[in-house]
């Protein structure tokens, strides 16, 4: 599998290249990494979408408010954009990962979702038995805080609910897609289901504070949202990415693979045959972050955008990159928050930044930061 993974790498960044030389213009000069900081804040300028010049926002001790940062544009292509032949040679590329079970797809249908009885769901796991090992062992974990340890499937259900079930059953069926290459990646898979996990958590409690609808489908976006990080980790050094932000990470993805993660994961999608409208929609709430001026029905713009939050919040968490408190909106200055805040101002989700900082969550969050699985 490791060869397997190595050569795929190779496959990719092979036709990168040669996309990179014949169709795009010559890149600008590298900026220089800000030093990384353990409290979620950038220690300096970061980039911003082309047009966009980040305010100034006084810093809670008193001192002169932040200089205005400089806008620089960043092109994140989408996947569609690539031609033909350099599309079809990422999707066969992409093929080359092991497919995760079919059971996957009742997992995702849009009928189990919003209908499936808790023994529909028991029966379905008890079908993939080391995945219900799995699940039994993931609910007893920390992350969920159980006073009591559960032995079987249906009881996990009831402790957590059937969508943290069923959240977990499909990191667990599409984690057996990724072998790792060295302990090294593994470590970084793992960090990302649990942010996967974390990001669900989170926005469960959230949304049922925020009268936000879609909690039940929007877990199973969150899942799939990490399968571009994923599939960016099988293909590149990690070690390449330390103390980027998010825009600088983006960046190197697409200078390196041709495309961001969540287009690289769209495509893996869809050589998986995942349903169309779950691949649009898992790219659009990745992409909420990148893309200040993304179409988003009305109806669903506050779901999507607090996934996109809770998915952000859920990788910081896991990575050791938040203090005591979580997440202030009005004064978060990390670039990828430019694009998502004035989604966040609108309601049901102006009433974020309180919900955040009431005891109960609080309490949520000291528990989600507890100790990796």
């Amino acid at each position: 599998m490791a060869l397997m993974l190595l050569g795929l790498a190779g496959l990719v960044v092979a036709v990168a290249a040669w996309w990179w030389l014949h169709s795009r213009p010559a890149a600008p000069p590298a900026r220089p990494r800000p030093p990384a900081r353990r409290d979620g804040q950038d220690a300096g300028p970061s980039a911003l979408p082309a047009g966009q010049a980040r305010t100034a926002t006084p810093p809670d001790d008193g001192s002169a408010p932040l200089p205005p940062l400089p806008p620089v544009a960043l092109p994140l292509r989408a996947a569609e954009l690539l031609d033909g032949p350099q599309a079809e040679l990422l999707v066969q590329a992409l093929r080359q990962l092991p497919r995760p079970p079919r059971a996957i797809h009742t997992l995702m249908s849009p009928q189990f979702v919003q209908a499936a009885s808790s023994a529909e769901l028991a029966t379905l796991v008890m079908g993939e038995p080391a995945v219900a090992a799995r699940v039994v062992a993931a609910a007893n974990s920390p992350l969920y805080g159980l006073q009591q340890p559960v032995t079987s499937v249906g009881q996990a259900i009831t402790f957590l609910g059937l969508a943290s079930v069923r959240q977990q059953c499909l990191q667990h069926l599409l984690a057996d897609c990724f072998k790792p290459r060295d302990a090294a990646q593994q470590r970084e898979f793992d960090l990302l289901w649990r942010a996967s996990s974390i990001a669900g958590e989170l926005y469960q409690q959230l949304a049922t504070r925020l009268r936000v609808p879609e909690t039940a489908s929007l877990v199973t976006l969150l899942v799939l949202s990490f399968l571009g990080r994923q599939a960016c980790a099988a293909l590149l050094d990690e070690a390449d990415l330390d103390g980027m932000d998010a825009y600088q990470r983006a960046l190197h993805e697409e200078q390196s693979l041709g495309l961001v993660s969540h287009e690289l994961g769209h495509l893996l999608m869809r050589a998986w045959d995942v349903p169309r409208d779950l691949a649009d929609d898992a790219r659009t709430l990745s992409a909420l972050r990148f893309d200040p001026e993304r179409t988003v029905p009305p109806q669903r713009e506050a779901a999507l955008a607090l996934g996109a939050l809770c998915a952000m919040l859920g990788e910081r968490i896991a990575r050791g990159q938040v203090g005591k408190a979580l997440f202030d909106p009005a004064h978060d200055t990390r670039p990828d928050m430019a694009a998502l805040r004035p989604r966040l101002s609108r309601p049901p989700l102006d009433g974020l930044a309180q919900e955040l900082d009431a005891p109960a969550m609080l309490r949520v969050v000291s528990r989600l930061m507890g100790p990796a699985r």
